[in-house]
């Protein structure tokens, strides 16, 4: 699964890897990690308007939601979607066709478990600052106020070799979008064109090393880089 995430670079690094500008880069805040328990609010870019980031919270509220009280429940539950059954499931299958993004980020966090303790690693791209996380998103109105919520969940598959190496209990890992392939998962609107997108990504296009477990005790980091670093086990 994928329940945190690392999005610290600047707006500028951010825009020259994908394409898309920040039209406001006050709204951003810079992440050295941050668990998707706190809904976040992250730049997304989006298939409705793929040259912009758009900041939306981390938990997908689905459009049938009735009221502010069920969406807070759902919420926690949403901020994962596994591919394999997005098509199918009543919370992503309306999102999956219809509004895909992709969420920038230098890392996550996963945890793998040894025989002692679980120990967290920094998982990275090998060559680049940054990469893109395959989303699915929603637009939810509560009619109690009028607010709207702009909400999204991070996609999910198998692990690849790195990914059953370091997440070796639930032996899953996020949909990473390649560079090249990022225009075709927000425009094309084939479903096994989409599917294949989803697939583990190649091996050796990560690296991951561990991290103090430190980085479990807080929940948003914007000023410790530090806690990102690698940390040799003892």
């Amino acid at each position: 699964m994928c329940f945190t995430v690392s999005v610290h670079s600047e707006t500028h690094v951010f825009e020259t890897d994908t394409g898309a500008m920040f039209e406001d880069s006050s709204l951003y805040t810079p992440y050295y990690h941050v668990t998707g328990f706190v809904y976040p609010e992250l730049p997304l870019i989006t298939n409705e308007d793929p040259k912009h980031f758009q900041m939306m919270h981390w938990g997908l509220i689905p459009r049938w939601v009735k009221d502010l009280q069920g969406a807070n429940d759902l919420r926690s539950k949403t901020l994962n979607a596994r591919s394999e059954t997005a098509f199918e499931k009543p919370s992503f299958r309306d999102a999956i066709v219809k509004r895909r993004g992709l969420l920038p980020v230098n890392g996550f966090v996963e945890w793998r478990d040894e025989a002692t303790a679980k120990i967290p690693h920094f998982v990275k791209s090998s060559a680049n600052e940054v990469f893109t996380l395959g989303c699915i998103w929603e637009q939810w109105l509560n009619k109690s106020d009028g607010e709207l919520f702009n909400t999204f969940s991070i996609l999910t598959t198998q692990a690849n070799e790195l990914m059953s190496y370091v997440h070796n209990t639930k032996q899953r890992m996020p949909v990473v979008i390649a560079k090249g392939d990022r225009d075709t998962w927000l425009g094309d609107n084939d479903k096994e064109v989409i599917s294949n997108l989803t697939r583990p990504l190649t091996d050796g296009l990560l690296t991951a090393y561990p991290l103090s477990r430190d980085v479990s005790k807080i929940k948003v980091n914007t000023t410790m880089p530090d806690l990102i670093q690698r940390v040799e086990p003892n």
